[in-house]
Order: C-alpha cells, then structure tokens, then sequence
C-alpha cells in the first residue's frame, strides 16, 4: 500500500490514474487502498474530488472526517456548471485511513 507524502505527489499521481483510467476504461479510481492520516484526509478528498469530477478545486467543498459505522466519511460539495445547486458526495476512508473513494457522485 502507498502512504500519503505530500500534496503535490498525491495531485500527480491522481492527475496520472485519472488519464491511466480513461485511456484502460479501468474502474478502479484513482488513490484507493492509499492510507491517509485523519488530519490529511480533508485535502486528500478535496484532491480525489477534484480529479474525479473535473473541476478546479475552488468548485469543491470539504468538511472535516467524521465517524460512520466504522468508517471515516469526508462529506463534501462539488459546485457544478450544469446546475445552479452544490451537489454532495462522500469521501470513505476505513478506521486505519484507508481510501476506499467517493461515493453519491454528480450525474454524468
């Protein structure tokens, strides 16, 4: 598994899974199985957001990890061009800080 480093490495190598999948039709998204720390995980999803959705990271909106079920949720807004709403989406991370993805994505 890969631990998160830097901000910058992480807008890279989600910059790069992001083409990888298009390019291989891959489903898995970009950052899975990436241990996080609970501090991080804000950014981190803000980063995962922004290349999932296409978006230039003022359009995404973060809030700090909370505790579900025994999972950790960043639950967040993405602000579309298509809709005059923010839509909402949920960052999952496992107990350890595992990334497990995004979930209740905008209509594509």
């Amino acid at each position: 598994m890969m631990r998160y480093q830097s901000k910058g490495v992480l807008l890279a190598v989600a910059i790069v899974g992001c083409v990888a999948a298009r390019g291989a039709n891959a489903a898995e998204e970009p950052g899975l199985g990436t241990i996080v720390p609970e501090g991080e995980m804000t950014m981190f999803c803000q980063n995962a957001a922004v290349a999932r959705f296409e978006v230039q990271p003022d359009a995404i909106t973060t809030d700090p990890p909370v505790r579900r079920e025994g999972k950790l949720l960043v639950l967040g807004t993405v602000d579309t061009e298509d809709s005059d709403q923010d839509v909402g989406f949920d960052c999952r991370f496992e107990e350890n800080g595992s990334y497990l993805g995004i979930i209740g994505a905008p209509a594509e």
